[in-house]
């Protein structure tokens, strides 16, 4: 199966929990989980690769009474690792985002393929407080899911 293929049936693929539209190949706090419909189980394990990113936050302008602050993203790569998911359901062990701290967040990204480009990765995260991992659009050739862990405190960055 072609890069491209397989991307395509990775993407399409609905998850066994039955609620409307959820896909059953996801990154979420927990890591990379694989709970495919039954029928559409693949007959052998897939294998995935995972890219975590360090997300470094430096205010770049101050919020005003008009705007708020500005802030510029620089990506460092963690690891690339290769996962075997499936044909059973379950949790990829080992696979969690990595959590954050004071102006620093993670970017996880689930593919297939050749690995992604730091242009391919967003510039456009949201300050969130919050302290569970949050889908984001990722571009690129082979991309299954994306998530951001935003910085535990960005008041000092």
């Amino acid at each position: 199966m072609s890069v491209e293929q397989l991307t395509e049936y990775l993407k399409n693929l609905r998850s066994a929990s039955g609620e409307y539209q959820t896909k059953g190949l996801t990154l979420d706090s927990s890591g990379l989980n694989f709970t495919p419909e039954a029928i559409q189980r693949p007959c052998e394990a897939v294998t995935v690769k995972l890219a975590r990113y360090w997300v470094d936050v430096k205010k770049k302008r101050e919020a005003t009474a008009v705007s708020p602050a500005r802030y510029e993203y620089q990506y460092t790569l963690i690891d690339v690792t290769t996962h075997k998911a499936g044909p059973q359901d379950g949790r990829v062990p080992d696979t969690a985002p990595p959590g954050g701290g004071d102006c620093q967040g993670s970017v996880s990204v689930a593919y297939v393929g050749e690995d992604i480009p730091l242009r391919s990765l967003p510039y456009d995260l949201e300050l969130i407080n919050a302290t569970a991992p949050v889908p984001v659009k990722v571009d690129g050739d082979g991309v299954l899911s994306a998530v951001y862990m935003s910085p535990l405190g960005v008041v000092s960055c």
